[in-house]
């Protein structure tokens, strides 16, 4: 896992960054964020990324080191692995796992609202509904998309896009928050709309769209149709709920009758696309924000 590149300026294991051999401070945001891995890699490049964003970082290679470091600390944000093996999983005589860490984070008073992300190396979709009933604020995939993840940190930390290490929003470009269960098309996405100067969010599902768009107020909003075990046009309501000005995109690998399309639109939709090349999504953006 890479830390953004960035001209000249590279960052070393201590999230120091230093450019052409002189070292230069990296200031810090504010915000203290926990790790919970058992993964040495993870740890160690995850935490040198967020150095580099101003983060402090704490970590935890499994359950009980978490929730003391939870009540010494009080964490503002937590990355949390879902599994640990069994001969790293059981801190204090107790059998822990990302669920079982989750839920009594719930019930201590230092942690109860503090949002949480989810990391896994499972396909994540098996663990989705149970995230979405414990109230994770985000789930992410390993190997981990950095740059996304960065930005849902960043939007649920500064929701009011106050003394961050990024400013979402300030730089006066578009915001485009894409929504889609596949990775590639998220990556692919993000790249080509980067390209063309729009400021890109992602979510690979409802609740990552709802928590996303509700903290950082999108201009757009490109929705696949089909996420995984959920209905694109339920996301859609849910979103039309929240930010009711906000066009959406339904974008769709699947054919669908005119009959179907029109009440898709009748439900909200400012348009409606195919999966196809990159040209035809940018095109149908750009129509979109000038229609808006």
């Amino acid at each position: 896992m890479n830390a953004a590149p960035t001209s000249g300026i590279f960052t070393n294991s201590l999230g120091e960054a230093k450019s052409q051999g002189q070292p230069v401070a990296v200031q810090s945001n504010g915000k203290k964020v926990l790790i919970v891995d058992d993964s040495q890699i993870i740890l160690k490049t995850l935490s040198t990324r967020l150095r580099a964003e101003g983060y402090e970082v704490l970590t935890a290679s499994e359950g009980s080191k978490a929730v003391s470091t939870v009540r010494q600390e009080r964490p503002d944000l937590i990355l949390l692995d879902i599994n640990f093996p069994p001969d790293v999983g059981s801190g204090g005589g107790v059998a822990w796992d990302g669920f079982l860490i989750l839920n009594w984070l719930r019930r201590m008073d230092e942690a109860v609202n503090t949002p949480v992300i989810v990391i896994t190396g499972e396909d994540a979709n098996r663990h989705k509904n149970r995230c979405v009933a414990a109230g994770v604020s985000g789930l992410y995939q390993k190997p981990i998309d950095c740059e996304a993840l960065v930005a849902s940190m960043h939007t649920l930390l500064f929701p009011n896009n106050s003394d961050g290490s990024q400013t979402t929003g300030s730089s006066g470009l578009k915001k485009i928050l894409f929504v889609d269960d596949e990775n590639d098309w998220r990556f692919m996405a993000t790249i080509y709309l980067k390209e063309s100067s729009y400021e890109v969010l992602t979510a690979l599902n409802g609740q990552e769209a709802v928590t996303l768009a509700q903290a950082a107020k999108p201009d757009l909003i490109l929705l696949d149709l089909h996420l995984a075990g959920e209905s694109g046009l339920e996301v859609m309501k849910l979103l039309k709920q929240k930010l009711p000005k906000v066009p959406i995109l339904l974008y769709t690998g699947r054919d669908h009758d005119a009959e179907t399309v029109a009440l898709m639109l009748r439900h909200g939709a400012a348009g409606y696309l195919r999966k196809g090349t990159m040209g035809e999504m940018l095109q149908a953006v750009q129509n979109a924000l000038s229609a808006s």
